[in-house]
């Protein structure tokens, strides 16, 4: 494949960056994004609504973030190298023309290890860097399934558009020093992934969009869509489905009622104990956070299926 840096790519945000799949992008676009509904960018990359941008000071921070996790990542591989700044970034941007659509695949850090020698393809090394409040989507460096799918997905797209075939992703949770995770490249993935957007590229001309779903993503997407109000319009409803919508906002407001007593009742049963258990299964646990008042957290994963 053909595989090429672009030294001026198009900004975040601006309107060819968002007609553009991007890495970043692939993951929502595949449905597989815990943050982006596979509605939502397929709008954002048909061009009908606008990017939400991040926020200034997240986005400051993940750059801070970027350059200790990187110097970690190097700190425990001697031998290498990571990429010097050019025009006033460490990221680097690939484009490959061989791929159906318009692509891009921006990586944080492109690590080297000049011993491989100029002609060996695994000289270069891609470094993600990620933080993350909790790691419960996560496993054990090493383990099967260990990344989470929308970051796994991310790195393969990366992996493939730059033809850099070795990736880590380095994390950061909420205790102890970050994570290393190694991401295998699937070549098999990578073109089944390609075919995927290739056909969700092509329903943005045509007007094909996903179906609607539950996400809070989804719901501020079809918001944007209409930002006018018409004083003189209205809809008719089907009864049955007036009914159906009416019983679902109760009864969220019911589940609301519910899980606070729930909280409150195993909270006053377990006292100062730290954890409830039913035999080994543990149901939940009290926390605290900086020495405030503790607080319970139940284990949602919790299986009691007999």
């Amino acid at each position: 494949m053909t595989s090429r840096i672009l030294a001026n790519p198009p900004a975040p945000g601006t309107a060819e960056w968002a007609k553009i799949v991007t890495a970043s992008k692939a993951p929502a676009l595949l449905g597989v994004s815990r943050f982006t509904s596979q509605y939502a960018a397929w709008h954002q990359l048909a061009g009908l609504i606008d990017v939400d941008m991040m926020d200034p000071d997240r986005a400051a921070w993940g750059h801070i973030a970027e350059a200790s996790l990187a110097d970690w990542w190097l700190h425990k591989r001697p031998g290498w190298q990571l990429n010097v700044a050019r025009r006033g970034t460490k990221e680097i941007a690939y484009t490959n023309d061989d791929l159906p659509f318009p692509n891009l695949a921006t990586i944080d850090r492109r690590a080297l290890n000049r011993k491989m020698g100029m002609n060996n393809p695994d000289r270069f090394h891609i470094v993600e860097c990620k933080t993350a409040m909790s790691l419960d989507d996560w496993g054990r460096p090493g383990e099967e399934n260990a990344v989470p799918a929308d970051y796994f997905t991310q790195v393969l797209y990366q992996m493939g558009v730059s033809g850099i075939h070795q990736a880590s992703i380095v994390v950061l949770g909420p205790f102890s020093e970050p994570e290393i995770h190694e991401i295998e490249w699937r070549e098999d993935l990578f073109a089944a992934l390609v075919d995927q957007l290739a056909e969700i590229y092509v329903s943005t001309k045509t007007g094909n969009p996903p179906a609607l779903d539950d996400s809070v993503s989804t719901y501020e997407t079809v918001r944007g869509l209409h930002p006018d109000i018409d004083p003189e319009a209205e809809v008719q409803l089907d009864h049955a489905q007036a009914v159906a919508w009416l019983d679902a906002i109760v009864g969220a407001d019911e589940a609301v009622r519910a899980a606070q007593l729930a909280k409150t009742e195993i909270a006053d049963l377990m006292g100062n104990a730290k954890y409830a258990r039913v035999g080994t299964t543990k149901i939940a646990d009290r926390r605290s956070r900086s020495g405030k008042t503790p607080y319970v957290q139940f284990n949602k994963k919790a299986d009691l299926a007999v």
